[in-house]
């Protein structure tokens, strides 16, 4: 982790499962977006502190109309970002699959050169 891309903070998107490192600006976003709420639970990365994002009101705004913390998306936090890092693990996935099929490939024609080159015996 690189200190000048303050990137401090993992998102608790379900008890085993967490986003992060991330910003504060993109634990904005994603509140914003809906997928996390105030109920949702960070953790500091520098001193490791975890928190509900509603303890936090000057940190993470919440900018929803008539802002309360009773106001804010109830959907569960995992909705969105789950989504997208399932998506996310498939892509790369295919993508290992599909470099895995390229090593051998090379692999096979490597040794293939090695037995044309190699003095008979």
């Amino acid at each position: 982790m690189l200190a000048q891309l303050n990137m401090d903070w993992m998102v608790q998107v379900t008890s085993e499962h967490y986003y992060g490192p991330t910003s504060v600006g993109a634990i904005q976003e994603f509140i914003r977006l809906g997928d996390i709420n105030a109920d949702t639970f960070v953790i500091n990365a520098c001193d490791g502190a975890r928190r509900q994002i509603r303890e936090m009101p000057a940190l993470f705004k919440i900018n929803t109309p008539r802002s309360t913390h009773d106001e804010i998306a109830t959907a569960p936090a995992s909705a969105g970002i789950s989504i997208r890092l399932q998506e996310r693990i498939r892509d790369l996935e295919q993508t290992l699959r599909e470099e895995r099929r390229a090593y051998a490939e090379l692999e096979e024609k490597y040794n293939a050169l090695l037995q044309q080159n190699s003095p008979a015996r």
